[in-house]
């Protein structure tokens, strides 16, 4: 049974997911359960929670990436600088570059 408070919508995955995503699914999770097992167990439960959606607050970074707060670099998706993993991971390469760039003499 679920456990997440706002509860579930029981539903197959084939219609939410490209094609690739579900067989990388199909192929991963008999892995994972030999390395955790149990994890995919036939009665297990499968909560995708991730939107589209980004931080409904952004914390205001100058040009060198910093915010008021001095040493603070907000970045990715919780600062509101990204909407998603990749965008989330791209932007903390970029505060990680500007981090290491003000650390240069």
């Amino acid at each position: 049974s679920p456990t997440y408070r706002p509860g579930v919508t029981w539903t197959a995955l084939d219609p939410c997911l490209p094609p690739y995503v579900i067989e990388g699914l199909r192929e991963a999770l008999p892995l994972l359960d030999r390395k955790v097992r149990g994890f995919a167990c036939p009665d297990a439960v499968l909560t995708g929670v991730e939107t589209r959606s980004s931080s409904p607050v952004r914390i205001l970074r100058g040009a060198d990436g910093m915010s008021a707060l001095r040493g603070l670099y907000p970045c990715g998706e919780g600062a509101g600088y990204a909407g998603g993993i990749m965008s989330a991971a791209a932007d903390g390469i970029r505060t990680a570059e500007q981090i290491a760039l003000s650390a240069l003499p």
